[in-house]
């Protein structure tokens, strides 16, 4: 292998692997304590479809155990599953964190599989309703690891003021790091109304993400329906352009220049539309940039400042695209426990995808990107939860990162070459470490004694395998001295680029 190869899989303990696009499957007990006329109802028919109502008007209609059950498929009625039947994990937190351990994964942003249809309900009382017992039952959800799970507060658009004020209170009371809303109209309002600058605001204000999703649906206003219906083109269609459509609106009319502080992520829409659609805007904004007054920048420029696009685990042309998007704007989602998921082998496919990346993107894909953008805190916590983001930090090849978890006077020694301070230190890593695409730390468990940590290290660099071995003196939030003994060696061996 080449230095700037880059081609074997990241190793596991590496960095944080987060799914930033996970779903939960609500029980209808969830909304137990809603008005009857505000309750939704579940009805099945003699052919296996599941109707669901709020207020005597339908939402949605799928048969819900087939929805929520990966590998599922919709073409064969007789193979259709009630609500009852979906992965156990959708609605049991302990069963998905079982799920979650056999597949790797550190970390998982929740959003809802109901309430994806839930901006249709027109009554406007009925879904902030709604909304709020969704996330308060989220919550609880959440309750059994909230080092692991971690919530997108569903917004009732509908109303706007409400929805500004769930997201504080899902934010502040229940400890959401995001907000959720639907990339299609409500109510007649595509998300680029100056009535939704309310919820803009809150976002910004308690810096959290909004995360933009769209779900299949013959009854929610989507792109296409006026077109034959055929249920794949509708799923296609419906996930991307819904996304495409809403992307430029928000850029076109404003909304991120008034809100520079505002971060979107665009979910389950596949990824690789993000470079065809953002060339295609800034070559339009040349000509038609007059009609958007209220657009400074360059649509490309909006996106790379304040935007992040989740990938398919198997998405193919994710390597190719990734200098294009941008390494830090990529995050991916299981879409677990949905039909379509991939389940299990989620993590390994996603490997094998990113593996022609350099590592620090490898690592920034997997979860770095995810755990930034939704401001997670560590899995692990005081000395173990700092080396391990020391390994993200040097892993991502990002001083940055480097320089927040060492103390400023901290000292550095790598066989004999001393160093002190932010600057001195991060020379090191620029001038010896960095320059090699494939360098991969994989660290054995930790041998913590107080605040020393003692690590022996799987070293991949330049081509070549070593183990090298670290010592960290540490006072407990900070590295304050690092000796490194038998990297020499391994800057020896390794093939310089």
């Amino acid at each position: 292998m080449s230095a700037t190869g880059g081609t074997t899989p990241l190793p596991p303990r590496a960095g944080p692997v987060v799914d930033a696009d996970g779903h939960v499957m609500e029980p209808i007990s969830a909304w137990g304590g809603l008005p009857e006329a505000h309750r939704p109802v579940v009805t099945a028919d003699a052919h296996g479809l599941e109707h669901v109502s709020v207020g005597g008007s339908e939402i949605l209609a799928v048969p819900l155990g087939t929805l929520a059950r990966p590998g599922s498929a919709f073409d064969d009625p007789a193979s259709f599953r009630p609500l009852a039947d979906a992965q156990p994990g959708g609605g049991d937190p302990v069963a998905r964190l079982a799920d979650m351990d056999g597949e790797g994964i550190d970390q998982a942003v929740l959003y809802p599989t109901l309430g994806l249809c839930f901006s249709v309900v027109e009554d406007a009382g009925a879904a902030v309703g709604l909304a709020v017992d969704y996330n308060d039952w989220l919550a609880s959800y959440c309750a059994a690891d909230p080092s692991r799970l971690f919530g997108a507060a569903l917004l009732p658009l509908q109303d706007p003021t409400a929805a500004a004020r769930e997201l504080r209170r899902a934010v502040t009371q229940l400890g959401f790091r995001a907000g959720f809303v639907r990339p299609n109209p409500c109510l007649g309002r595509s998300l680029s109304d100056r009535a939704y600058d309310v919820v803009w605001d809150a976002a910004e204000e308690l810096g959290v993400p909004i995360g933009i999703h769209e779900g299949s649906s013959v009854i929610v206003p989507t792109l296409g329906s006026d077109r034959p219906f055929n249920p794949l083109v509708l799923h296609a269609v419906s996930h991307s352009f819904e996304q495409m459509l809403a992307c430029a609106q928000l850029i076109a009319f404003g909304v991120l220049e008034r809100h520079p502080r505002l971060r979107c992520i665009f979910l389950e829409s596949s990824g690789g539309w993000a470079p065809f659609w953002l060339e295609r805007l800034d070559e339009q904004a040349e000509s038609f940039g007059g009609y958007c007054p209220d657009m400074k920048l360059r649509p490309s420029e909006y996106f790379a400042r304040q935007c992040a696009i989740s990938f398919e685990v198997g998405e193919r042309t994710l390597p190719a695209l990734a200098p294009f998007v941008g390494p830090r704007r990529i995050v991916w989602g299981s879409d677990y426990p949905h039909h379509d998921a991939t389940f299990p082998g989620a993590v390994d496919a996603l490997r094998a995808t990113i593996a022609p990346c350099p590592t620090a993107t490898q690592i920034r894909v997997l979860g770095l990107n995810a755990r930034e953008l939704y401001g997670l805190p560590r899995r692990r916590d005081g000395v173990a939860g700092l080396i391990d983001d020391y390994f993200a930090a040097v892993t991502a090849r990002d001083p940055g990162l480097v320089r927040r978890v060492f103390a400023p006077d901290a000292t550095f020694d790598v066989d004999g070459d001393r160093r002190r301070g932010h600057d001195d230190i991060l020379a090191y890593y620029t001038e010896h470490t960095f320059v090699f695409e494939d360098f991969r730390p994989d660290p054995a468990p930790l041998q913590i004694d107080g605040t020393t940590v003692t690590v022996d290290i799987d070293v991949h660099l330049g081509g070549t395998e070593r183990t090298v071995r670290d010592v960290f003196e540490t006072d407990g939030s900070r590295i304050t001295a690092l000796r490194v003994r038998g990297f020499a060696d391994v800057l020896r061996a390794a093939d310089r680029p």
